[in-house]
């Protein structure tokens, strides 16, 4: 039988405590650099939209069979704060395509005229708006675009 005096019981609560401590200390160390790659992983690219061309032919606008159909938002930019509840989509993509809209308050769909031309009124939450769109063209090839739009009425000076 092991008998335990008070200062072997006192080194054996500091081995302990310690041993906690630096058990947790990795523990935690791990979880947040794990956490921090992760984020990176997530972090969106930077894209400079480019205008689109004014004369686009008829053989820009037809896709090879395993290509994806361009969309493209023309108005408004990324980032843009809007200071009405509601604005106007404008874009283009492939003639006759099926565009669908998500926003934070409402799903829309409509069809691109046939030039690929679309415009789409759609309505703002207060704050950042993450505006989904997908475009389904006629061989049901997918091609798809985020913007974020900012609806503020505070004025800027």
């Amino acid at each position: 039988m092991i008998t335990l005096n008070h200062s072997m019981i006192k080194e054996l609560s500091l081995a302990v405590i310690f041993g906690l401590l630096v058990g947790f200390g990795l523990t935690g160390t791990f979880y947040f650099v794990r956490q921090n790659k992760n984020q990176l992983k997530n972090t969106p690219n930077i894209i400079i939209p480019t205008p689109a061309p004014d004369n686009r032919t008829n053989s820009q606008l037809t896709p090879s069979p395993n290509s994806n159909p361009n969309l493209e938002i023309t108005s408004p930019q990324n980032n843009d704060i809007i200071s009405t509840s509601k604005t106007t989509l404008n874009g283009s993509t492939l003639s006759n395509s099926l565009i669908i809209v998500t926003t934070p308050l409402k799903n829309y769909h409509l069809n691109a005229d046939n030039q690929g031309d679309f415009s789409l009124s759609i309505s703002l939450e207060p704050g950042l708006n993450a505006i989904n769109l997908t475009a389904i063209d006629q061989n049901d090839q997918e091609s798809h675009s985020e913007i974020f739009l900012t609806y503020s009425t505070t004025k800027l000076e």
